[in-house]
């Protein structure tokens, strides 16, 4: 028993080793354009044992992307916590909030570029939704922040109460991240990108405009 716990173990440890490889990579390359092959090498296993683990590049490129998406959150862990953001009224806290697209877009772009690319693969591989369900739970770790917020500002009646907050949340966050992506990757007219942050600000104003009670 002892010795296949031990085996178990070493085998996740692997696993592990190569989800954050592949993350490292991913940050760096296109991920149609990431190989198997390049993902064994940085994480040194075997390409036939990835394929063993994972059955899938898509399998192991998910993964990587839950991975990204925590890594992303972890660096927020505590902002919301503070005195600072908890003595706001819901329409302050939701203001600080939306500053995570800001965030982002300034000292995040590699990984804008990636979800980028990744959007694009993974509609190529027809990937079923069943295989993105922790991927979508990812994603989602951002909206009971926001939600809170929004739960403060209705009872303290900061912003209004009548709206259909998740959809509201949805629309606009795609919005955003659309726009950052479009802006990490670069336009195609000269000076398109001269003034992305207004337009990211312009956006997150629109939005707080919508949903203040003010």
């Amino acid at each position: 028993m002892e010795y296949k716990k031990f085996m178990e173990n070493a085998k996740n440890d692997r696993m592990n080793d190569a989800v954050e490889a592949a993350a490292r990579l991913l940050l760096e390359h296109d991920v149609s354009e990431l190989k198997m092959n390049d993902i064994a090498a940085e994480c040194e296993i075997g390409v036939a044992s990835l394929y063993r683990y994972f059955g899938t590049k898509a399998s192991l490129v998910i993964k990587a992307a839950c991975l990204l998406w925590r890594s992303v959150r972890s660096l927020f862990d505590g902002v919301f916590e503070c005195d600072y953001y908890k003595e706001k009224d819901g329409l302050g806290q939701l203001k600080e909030l939306m500053k995570v697209f800001r965030v982002l877009y300034i000292s995040h772009k590699d990984f804008l570029r990636f979800l980028d690319s990744f959007d694009r693969y993974i509609l190529n591989e027809k990937v079923t939704p069943e295989e993105m369900e922790e991927y979508r739970r990812s994603i989602m770790d951002f909206y009971p922040l926001f939600e809170a917020a929004f739960k403060t500002g209705a009872a303290d009646g900061s912003l209004r109460a009548a709206v259909d907050f998740k959809t509201m949340y949805l629309s606009v966050t795609h919005s955003l991240m659309q726009l950052s992506e479009k802006f990490a990757r670069g336009g195609i007219f000269d000076g398109e990108n001269a003034l992305a942050e207004q337009e990211l600000d312009f956006m997150t104003e629109m939005a707080i405009s919508y949903i203040s009670a003010e």
